[in-house]
């Protein structure tokens, strides 16, 4: 299915926004006009937990609440895996210029070392009545995150963007499709980076057992290291983590996945570690997160 243009206007711009965002797309927009705005790398943004507020050049003030149908949708758009910067990072050549700076200055400045990128995009109707002039746009979530950004309003009506595909427009609910669901984030700690890891996990019954949800392991980074994983839909899921190349890892939140599909109730039992001999590595520790 081929998406509007605007949906994918963002997307290099990972390697752009830092802790807040820095630009709207288009960069000028007539009132009412539907815009798309690079947040940055944001972990808690989605429709039901940001409040945008509008300030127009007259100093109106529009404030979009939390699941506001003004605001259309919280995207995240990720960086091609076989894009220059992620090939140049790995293989550590510049297969395009200074493709190893930019790789650089994203963990370094924005992720922390964290290679899971992407770019959070939040796509807004602009209200209709707002004024001529440097308008600003900024988004809080209630994790505290925040970006903002401006964008000058010209003259003229604006047209609200149906993100048009060749089977017609694109309705809430497909918006909605394309967004994050509540998750689990699993990360590990430890003073050595093992070759493998094996966690074990519980959680409440799934939908098949009485429950609710079933579940759906994620890999946030395929190329660098594989998953497998075996659920039983009562009570336990095993994982196991290991690098795709024959090397350990560099970096302890390579191991980061994430467990989805509405489970409840997910605890860590125990985690294994071994190095690449197969000898046990002490210290390594899980922790959850949740994202809803």
């Amino acid at each position: 299915m081929r998406y509007s243009k605007l949906l994918f206007l963002p997307l290099f711009l990972v390697i752009l926004a830092g802790c807040s965002g820095v630009k709207t797309y288009p960069a000028m927009a007539r009132a009412g006009d539907t815009v798309a705005i690079a947040a940055g790398w944001k972990q808690h943004f989605s429709r039901n937990e940001i409040v945008v507020t509008i300030t127009d050049a007259n100093g109106i003030t529009t404030t979009y609440l939390p699941g506001d149908p003004a605001v259309r949708a919280v995207v995240n758009l990720y960086p091609d895996p076989v894009s220059s910067i992620i090939i140049s990072e790995e293989t550590n050549q510049d297969l395009t210029p200074y493709a190893q700076i930019y790789s650089s200055s994203v963990n370094t400045n924005i992720t922390s070392d964290d290679k899971d990128w992407w770019q959070t995009s939040v796509f807004i109707d602009l209200p209709s009545t707002m004024a001529t002039g440097s308008a600003s746009i900024n988004i809080g979530s209630v994790s505290s995150e925040t970006s903002s950004t401006t964008l000058e309003i010209i003259g003229g009506t604006g047209t609200v963007e149906n993100f048009q595909t060749e089977f017609g427009p694109l309705n809430p609910d497909q918006l909605a499709s394309m967004e994050r669901v509540g998750h689990y984030i699993i990360s590990f700690t430890g003073s050595v980076i093992p070759y493998g890891i094996q966690v074990e996990l519980s959680h409440l019954p799934d939908v098949n057992n009485g429950g609710a949800g079933k579940v759906y392991v994620v890999n946030t980074r395929g190329d660098l290291k594989n998953i497998n994983w075996v659920d039983d839909g009562a009570s336990t899921l095993k994982v196991l983590l290991t690098p795709s190349q024959p090397k350990v890892l560099d970096n302890m939140k390579d191991f980061k996945f994430y467990v989805a599909g509405g489970i409840d109730g997910l605890i860590v039992n125990n985690v294994i570690a071994v190095d690449v001999n197969g000898n046990p590595v002490s210290g390594v520790v899980a922790s959850i997160a949740t994202n809803n």
